[in-house]
C-alpha cells in the first residue's frame, strides 16, 4: 500500500476500502465456503479495486476482484459444475470447487479469466473461459511475496512481467499492443528526486558544475534589503536545481536501462559502466562501508535487523536506501532526523 501510494498515485486511489469482519463473514456465508486466513488478511488491506485504464495493479496485470464479482464468478463456476455432474457421471470433469475462492480476474469488467485460492491445498491457480484450470503459485503469500520483490528491487524481477508505468499508475509489461507500450516506461526502484532545501548553499551544490560561477554573480548583485528580489533569485534558481536533480534521475534510468543490478562490494563491469553518466559511475557500497559510516550503536542495530529480516532479492535496494541514510548521518541536521526517525519519534518543524 505504501509503495503504490509513493510511486504510483492513481493506482493506489483505485483500490477500495479494506473490508470489515463483518463483510468477509457475510462474504462466506454467500459463497458457502471457508476463506482463507491470509486472503482474509489481503481483503482487509482492499476489497477489491476500480483498476486504471483497464489495467490491474496485482502481479501479472491481474486486478484485485470486488466482493461482488467474487461471488459472481464463484456462483457462475459452482453452476457449470452443478450441469457437469448432472446424470452421476463418474467420469464428469471438476471444473470448480466450493474451496475454490476467486480473487482476482483479467480486469475489473471481465472476469472470464482470473487467479483463485484452492482452499484446501493452498495454491494459487489460474481459471479460463475454456475451462483450463493451472496452479501458478505455491501459496497466496508466495505470490505476494514476488510482488512485494518486483515492487522493491525490480531490476531482479524474474518473469517476463516487469513493474512499470503507465500515466503515472502501475502497469505491469511491456504491454504487447504498440500504442501502450510507447507509453510504458520500466520502473527501476528509482525514489522521486530530492529537491534541495530552499536556502542558497544548498540549491548552489544542487547545481551542475558550469552553472555555479552564474549563480555565484547574480547572488552577489541581489540587493539584500529587497526581500521580493532575494525571494524572486531564490525561487528562479531553486527551480533551476530541481530541473537539473530530475535530469540526473532520468540519466540513470536511461543509462540502466533495467539491465544490470549493482552488487554491492563490487565494482560495475567495464560494459556497464561505460554506459553511465560519469557523475553516477561509483562503488556501491559494502556491508561495512554502512556499518561504519553509521556511526551509531542505535542506528546499527536497525539496520542488522533489517538485513536479517530481508531476503536476498531485496538486498540491493536495503543497501542503497541505507547507504542514502549513512550519508544524511554526516550533517548534523540528517544525524539528528535519522535518530529521531530510527527510535519512532518526529521532529517539529
Amino acid at each position: 500500500m505504501e509503495w503504490l501510494a509513493e510511486y504510483a498515485p492513481p493506482s493506489y486511489g483505485a483500490l477500495r476500502p479494506g473490508a470489515s469482519d463483518d463483510e468477509i463473514a457475510a462474504l462466506e456465508a454467500a459463497l458457502g465456503a471457508r476463506v482463507p486466513e491470509e486472503l482474509k488478511a489481503l481483503w482487509r488491506l482492499s476489497a477489491g479495486e476500480d483498476g486504471v485504464d483497464g489495467s490491474g495493479l496485482m502481479l501479472g496485470d491481474w486486478a484485485l476482484m470486488p466482493f461482488t464479482a467474487v461471488i459472481a464468478v464463484h456462483q457462475m463456476q459452482m453452476g457449470f459444475q452443478d450441469q457437469e455432474m448432472d446424470g452421476e457421471d463418474e467420469d464428469a470433469l471438476v471444473l470448480w470447487r466450493p474451496s475454490w475462492i476467486p480473487f482476482c480476474s483479467f480486469n475489473p469488467d471481465d472476469t472470464v479469466y482470473g487467479l483463485y485460492l484452492d482452499g484446501e491445498t493452498g495454491e494459487v491457480c489460474r481459471w479460463t473461459r475454456f475451462g483450463q484450470r493451472e496452479r501458478e503459485y505455491e501459496s497466496l503469500p508466495a505470490y505476494l511475496e514476488l510482488m512485494a520483490v518486483s515492487l522493491e528491487a525490480p531490476l531482479t524481477a524474474a518473469g517476463p512481467e516487469k513493474p512499470g508505468m503507465r500515466g503515472g499508475a502501475l502497469v505491469w509489461g511491456p504491454p504487447s499492443d504498440e500504442e501502450r507500450g510507447n507509453q510504458w516506461v520500466h520502473h527501476l526502484g528509482q525514489a522521486p528526486p530530492r529537491h534541495p532545501a530552499k536556502t542558497l548553499g544548498a540549491i548552489r551544490e544542487a547545481l551542475p558544475g558550469d552553472e555555479r560561477t552564474e549563480f555565484e554573480e547574480q547572488r552577489d548583485a541581489v540587493d539584500l534589503a529587497d526581500p521580493e528580489t532575494v525571494a524572486a533569485f531564490r525561487d528562479h534558481w531553486w527551480e533551476r536545481a530541481v530541473q537539473a536533480q530530475e535530469k540526473l534521475e532520468d540519466d540513470v534510468a536511461a543509462a540502466l536501462r533495467g539491465n544490470i543490478m549493482a552488487q554491492p562490494g563490487h565494482k560495475l563491469a567495464p560494459e556497464y559502466e561505460a554506459t553511465l553518466p560519469p557523475a553516477i559511475r561509483h562503488l556501491p557500497p559494502s556491508l561495512d562501508d554502512i556499518r561504519t559510516a553509521l556511526r551509531h550503536e542505535s542506528v546499527r542495530a536497525r539496520f542488522d535487523r533489517d538485513l536479517m529480516e530481508a531476503i536476498p532479492p531485496h538486498y540491493p535496494a536495503l543497501l542503497l536506501r541505507w547507504w542514502d541514510i549513512a550519508r544524511l548521518l554526516a550533517d548534523p541536521r540528517g544525524d539528528r532526523a535519522v535518530r529521531a526517525v530510527i527510535n519512532g519519534r518526529r521532529s517539529a518543524g
